[in-house]
């Protein structure tokens, strides 16, 4: 199990990577949203955690969406471009859904179905 862990100036927090659905900025600090519903405030940036992230994980499923937007896409599940949100789950167990700019969530879409038509074509490709 991944762990990064922060230290405050009272306390030490740690964070299990596998668990967070979603990273958003708050000025100067990061709110981590499990999916569990549960929300930790870090007194780290986003772009500072971004980094953290990718060094710490073997197996790398955080997308940035904008400035101020981390998602982990192994629990991605549903983009409402209408509603303008975005939706993610552990197979239904948990549930998380976050609001996002239209622009920033049709972005996402055509990157999630431009690497599905890639891999298909791949798969294709070795027949």
């Amino acid at each position: 199990m991944e762990l990064i862990y922060f230290k405050t100036r009272d306390s030490l927090l740690c964070v299990h990577l596998k668990d967070i659905g979603v990273i958003k900025a708050e000025g100067n600090y990061s709110r981590i949203y499990y999916l569990n519903k549960h929300e930790v405030l870090l007194t780290v940036g986003i772009g500072r955690l971004e980094t953290i992230l990718r060094k710490k994980t073997d197996d790398y499923h955080f997308v940035r969406l904008g400035r101020s937007i981390i998602v982990n896409h192994k629990y991605f599940q549903k983009i409402d471009l209408q509603k303008q949100t975005l939706e993610l789950s552990n197979r239904g167990l948990n549930t998380v859904r976050i609001n996002i700019a239209k622009s920033i969530l049709k972005s996402y879409k055509d990157a999630i179905e431009k690497s599905l038509i890639i891999k298909r074509e791949r798969l294709y490709d070795n027949r």
